[in-house]
């Protein structure tokens, strides 16, 4: 009998490594922001008439399904609108279970250090110009809500039952894919096991080219200020899209080799004390006993 599978992408937690693991593994049916693998009905209808097995899972791969990110503006977070993060995430929940009541979960968390630091650099990397501690004046309360695992995990957990709920760290992840990977067949009872070998989908910048990142950006943004708004939309998104294809982007590699800096998280320390308590219910969870210092438990 084939089944549902919902992955909850916390942003930095490796949702772009498990989305190209559900595209490989042969008994899993994922697309790239579809629903359950189907973009329109008529999709249906094309897989019950290929001559394929019936897959063991039908995938939903999503970040948004932990927060919607809005429409961003020419440098991403600038102007994006914050809302009510905690009822849409209890909005999203009902939807999910009204689609799919009978559906397996997996919420895979990130510790709250790396991820700003991940997030940061994720952010500057396709043409964020705000300095950290102005992100974090802006938006600090919708990373407060957004990363409040406790309440998310519950939330599933209370709709769906516990024991249909996959909660696993990024951190185990990055330490050992293969075992990560082959812990979610465990708990999902998957009969065909499938080792997925990928290169690093994701590359980390080092400081130097996070420097230049953000220095080219802020000129570039600075230049194009005097055009017609929409003007400068085009231009900036432009790009953002070249920035985006591949990292380092080779301009941005270039110029690093003529900087000498780094850019700073100011007001890190005082964001990760509010965010202290919003992990508490990992604090028993045998697969989190190593990580809890970065969960702040």
């Amino acid at each position: 009998m084939a089944a549902v599978l919902i992955h909850i992408g916390f942003p930095k937690a490796g949702s772009t490594y498990l989305q190209h693991w559900f595209a490989k593994h042969p008994t899993m049916f994922y697309q790239p922001n579809a629903v359950a693998g189907f973009y329109h009905s008529t999709d249906l209808s094309k897989y019950a008439e290929s001559l394929e097995s019936l897959h063991e899972y039908f995938v939903l791969s999503a970040e948004h399904l932990s927060a919607w990110q809005g429409e961003p503006d020419i440098v991403g977070l600038k102007n994006t609108k914050l809302y009510d993060v905690e009822a849409y995430q209890k909005k999203i929940v009902a939807t999910l279970y009204g689609l799919f009541p009978h559906a397996k979960i997996l919420i895979v968390t990130r510790g709250y250090t790396s991820f700003f630091q991940s997030f940061y650099a994720e952010y500057l990397s396709v043409g964020g110009v705000l300095d950290f501690d102005v992100l974090l004046k802006n938006f600090g309360p919708f990373f407060n809500s957004v990363l409040n695992y406790s309440g998310t995990i519950t939330n599933y957990r209370n709709i769906f039952g516990e024991e249909n709920v996959i909660v696993l760290p990024y951190e185990m992840l990055r330490q050992n894919p293969i075992a990560f990977t082959s812990l979610i067949e465990e708990r999902l009872g998957v009969k065909e096991k499938f080792v997925f070998t990928s290169e690093k989908i994701n590359p980390s910048l080092n400081a130097n080219q996070l420097f230049s990142y953000k220095r080219f950006s802020d000129f570039l943004f600075r230049i194009i200020q005097p055009l017609p708004y929409s003007l400068q939309r085009i231009i900036y998104g432009y790009y953002t899209t070249k920035l985006r294809e591949k990292k380092p982007n080779a301009l941005i590699q270039f110029l690093s080799k003529f900087n000498n800096g780094s850019v700073e998280l100011r007001g890190l320390e005082l964001t990760l004390e509010g965010l202290k308590g919003q992990a508490e219910i990992l604090r028993n969870e045998k697969l989190y006993e190593p990580y809890l210092k970065e969960y702040l438990l």
